[in-house]
């Protein structure tokens, strides 16, 4: 029995082995995929990076632009609203007299001398 014992015990070792070196092969091979799939997600991080700095310049260039074309416009508004001609309205003497006739009453004596106080 010992024999057998002995065989059996080998055999297993053998098989313990054999499925240790299966699963470090298995390991290497997943850790080479994971690598790989490292490497690409690591050059898309660094694209990723570099168009964002890129984009963050542009807007800080564009938002500078925008501030400077804003105050340009204020300045133009300022420009415009000081060249502006300030008029009065000022009534004329002949609407200023139609406005104080005074027809008495609805007769046509009263409107007849109204209007001829209009043409005086």
């Amino acid at each position: 029995m010992d024999f057998l014992t002995s065989k059996f015990l080998s055999i297993f070792g053998f098989g313990l082995a054999a499925f240790a070196g299966i699963l470090c092969l298995n390991l290497f091979l997943e850790n080479s995929k994971l690598e790989s799939v490292n490497s690409l997600l690591n050059s898309e991080l660094e694209a990723c990076n570099e168009k964002q700095e890129r984009l963050t310049k542009d807007y800080v260039t564009s938002s500078n632009n925008l501030n400077a074309c804003n105050a340009r416009i204020a300045l133009q508004n300022e420009a415009i609203k000081s060249a502006q001609v300030k008029t009065e309205v000022k009534e004329s003497p002949a609407a200023a007299k139609i406005k104080k006739i005074y027809i008495e009453n609805k007769s046509c004596e009263a409107e007849l001398k109204a209007y001829k106080e209009l043409f005086e």
